[in-house]
């Protein structure tokens, strides 16, 4: 777990210490998570952000590069060197996007899908930090991370 500094003052309530207990769990798990993920995608000859980039491509769409850069939260620069490193691996192929010849797209090949869909595969059905937990504990965390989830508060 994360640790707490010691030299730093505690929270001043029971609620607040178990809400940082949970934050700090939270990160802990989450760092976990990430090693996870990287391990899967190391083990596929893949970085995380090539993961990323193959998972956010649909099989058979073709995305500008700007609008791939700005919905994975990259800067375009970026992201063209990693999408030099998926071409060359042959997992990506750029083309003109097909509303305006001056912008370049990407879309998947079929060993990007190939590895889209392997990486994918072995990654749902690695439990990893969660194997611990059994079925009723998994739906309790489900619930409780959708209520604290996007537009939550």
């Amino acid at each position: 777990m994360v640790d707490k500094p010691s030299d730093l003052p505690s929270p001043s309530t029971a609620r607040l210490r178990l809400a940082l207990d949970a934050k700090l769990g939270l990160l802990t798990l989450a760092e976990r998570l990430q090693q996870q993920w990287a391990a899967h995608a190391t083990a596929a000859g893949l970085t995380g952000a090539q993961v990323r980039i193959l998972l956010a491509l649909k099989p058979g769409e073709v995305v500008p590069m700007r609008s791939l850069a700005a919905r994975l939260d990259y800067d375009a620069s970026n992201l063209s060197t990693v999408v030099d490193r998926l071409t060359r691996r042959g997992a990506v192929e750029r083309r003109f996007d097909p509303g305006d010849r001056r912008v370049k797209a990407l879309v998947l090949t079929a060993e990007g899908e190939r590895l889209r869909a392997s990486f994918w595969r072995d990654v749902t059905e690695d439990p990893g930090p969660l194997g611990p937990l059994g079925e009723s504990d998994l739906r309790t965390l489900t619930t409780l991370l959708n209520l604290l989830g996007p537009g939550a508060g």
